[in-house]
Protein backbone atom coordinates (compact mmCIF):
# COMPACT_ATOMS: atom_id res chain seq x y z
CA UNK A 1 0.00 0.00 0.00
CA UNK A 2 2.87 2.42 0.61
CA UNK A 3 4.11 2.07 -2.59
CA UNK A 4 1.10 2.67 -4.16
CA UNK A 5 0.47 5.94 -2.43
CA UNK A 6 4.05 7.36 -2.98
CA UNK A 7 3.34 6.69 -6.70
CA UNK A 8 0.35 8.28 -6.63
CA UNK A 9 1.85 11.57 -4.71
CA UNK A 10 5.32 11.92 -6.35
CA UNK A 11 4.63 9.92 -9.83
CA UNK A 12 6.43 6.69 -11.52
CA UNK A 13 10.11 8.02 -11.00
CA UNK A 14 9.57 8.17 -7.17
CA UNK A 15 10.07 4.11 -7.08
CA UNK A 16 12.24 2.86 -4.79
CA UNK A 17 15.90 1.66 -6.57
CA UNK A 18 16.50 -1.69 -4.59
CA UNK A 19 19.63 -1.42 -6.52
CA UNK A 20 22.74 -0.10 -4.78
CA UNK A 21 24.19 2.94 -6.90
CA UNK A 22 27.38 1.94 -8.80
CA UNK A 23 30.24 3.98 -8.25
CA UNK A 24 30.50 6.62 -10.87
CA UNK A 25 34.05 5.80 -13.74
CA UNK A 26 35.24 8.66 -14.68
CA UNK A 27 36.43 9.22 -18.10
CA UNK A 28 40.47 10.27 -17.75
CA UNK A 29 42.47 11.29 -21.34
CA UNK A 30 46.10 9.27 -21.00
CA UNK A 31 47.51 11.28 -23.72
CA UNK A 32 48.97 13.16 -21.38
CA UNK A 33 49.41 11.49 -19.00
CA UNK A 34 52.92 9.70 -17.42
CA UNK A 35 53.45 6.13 -17.28
CA UNK A 36 54.50 4.54 -14.47
CA UNK A 37 57.64 2.05 -14.64
CA UNK A 38 59.61 0.24 -12.17
CA UNK A 39 62.12 1.55 -10.36
CA UNK A 40 63.44 -1.49 -8.34
CA UNK A 41 66.83 -1.99 -8.77
CA UNK A 42 68.42 -4.50 -10.17
CA UNK A 43 71.99 -6.17 -9.92
CA UNK A 44 73.33 -8.33 -11.63
CA UNK A 45 77.24 -9.14 -12.99
CA UNK A 46 78.59 -7.99 -15.58
CA UNK A 47 82.06 -10.01 -17.45
CA UNK A 48 83.55 -6.80 -18.50
CA UNK A 49 82.65 -4.77 -15.86
CA UNK A 50 81.64 -7.02 -12.90
CA UNK A 51 79.15 -5.86 -10.16
CA UNK A 52 77.00 -3.46 -12.15
CA UNK A 53 73.02 -2.75 -11.39
CA UNK A 54 70.51 -1.10 -13.50
CA UNK A 55 67.06 0.09 -13.12
CA UNK A 56 64.04 -2.09 -14.18
CA UNK A 57 62.11 0.10 -16.03
CA UNK A 58 59.46 -2.49 -16.71
CA UNK A 59 56.06 -0.39 -17.08
CA UNK A 60 53.50 -3.63 -17.10
CA UNK A 61 52.37 -4.53 -13.25
CA UNK A 62 49.88 -7.65 -12.41
CA UNK A 63 47.59 -7.26 -9.90
CA UNK A 64 47.89 -9.84 -6.94
CA UNK A 65 46.57 -10.03 -3.56
CA UNK A 66 48.87 -10.12 -0.47
CA UNK A 67 47.76 -12.04 2.79
CA UNK A 68 48.40 -10.96 6.41
CA UNK A 69 47.38 -13.40 9.45
CA UNK A 70 46.11 -11.29 12.23
CA UNK A 71 47.10 -12.35 15.87
CA UNK A 72 43.97 -13.26 17.59
CA UNK A 73 44.91 -10.84 20.25
CA UNK A 74 44.99 -8.47 18.61
CA UNK A 75 41.50 -9.71 16.03
CA UNK A 76 38.45 -7.44 16.89
CA UNK A 77 36.59 -11.03 16.58
CA UNK A 78 39.19 -12.33 19.22
CA UNK A 79 39.59 -15.52 16.76
CA UNK A 80 42.62 -15.47 13.91
CA UNK A 81 41.97 -13.89 10.60
CA UNK A 82 43.07 -13.76 7.37
CA UNK A 83 43.80 -10.17 5.92
CA UNK A 84 44.37 -9.53 2.11
CA UNK A 85 46.47 -5.89 0.69
CA UNK A 86 46.09 -5.93 -3.21
CA UNK A 87 49.13 -4.99 -4.46
CA UNK A 88 50.66 -4.85 -8.44
CA UNK A 89 53.64 -6.68 -9.08
CA UNK A 90 56.02 -6.06 -11.91
CA UNK A 91 56.21 -8.54 -14.45
CA UNK A 92 59.45 -8.23 -16.00
CA UNK A 93 61.25 -7.98 -11.74
CA UNK A 94 58.63 -9.38 -9.79
CA UNK A 95 58.49 -6.47 -7.25
CA UNK A 96 55.55 -6.10 -5.43
CA UNK A 97 54.38 -2.76 -5.55
CA UNK A 98 51.41 -1.82 -2.97
CA UNK A 99 48.03 -0.14 -4.68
Amino acid sequence: MGEKNRVLEFGPQARVNHHPPQPQQIQVDLKNATPKTCRNEISFTSPEFGLCSKVCGCDIFIPAVKLYTVSALVSPTGQELLAQQPVLVCKSCGQAVSV
